[in-house]
């Protein structure tokens, strides 16, 4: 077990950074949700008005989302990679950027790729969705 203490210690600061960015991508939907109800709540007859000031902050909130997990890609991939280094090669740099990527995963760090994932982007689109129904859609 000592003898991997470096590559252990390494290892739990990436997982530690990993964490937080999907701590993070979470409380970004908790916010976009309360925004939304808050605004419905306050919009009353002038719900026409209204969509804009709901949507703009999903937006918002969606491009800060794909940035969390862009990043935690980023460091999932530093992850692995100090995974698979020797104990002596251990130098505690936690630069996501010096990390060599083959091609075919290249996209997979692209904010614009990452914002329309299967993860991030139905929440999102059906926020906005929800939004338009019920501005415009009377009931």
């Amino acid at each position: 077990m000592g003898e991997h203490q470096n590559k252990i210690g390494h290892l739990n600061m990436i997982e530690g950074i990993i964490d937080r960015m999907g701590h993070n991508s979470f409380s970004l939907k908790q916010w976009a949700v309360g925004i939304m109800i808050a605004i419905y709540a306050f919009a009353g007859e002038n719900s026409h008005k209204a969509v804009i000031v709901t949507i703009i902050p999903l937006i918002v909130f969606w491009i800060l989302d794909s940035y969390y997990l862009m990043t935690e890609r980023k460091f999932r991939c530093l992850y692995d990679e100090v995974r698979k280094k020797e104990e002596k090669n251990i130098d505690f740099n936690m630069n996501y950027n010096s990390i060599k990527v083959g091609m075919k995963d290249v996209s997979k760090y692209c904010l614009v790729k990452v914002a329309f994932s299967k993860t991030i982007l139905p929440f999102y689109f059906v926020c906005i969705i929800t939004t338009l129904i019920i501005y415009f859609v009377k009931f």
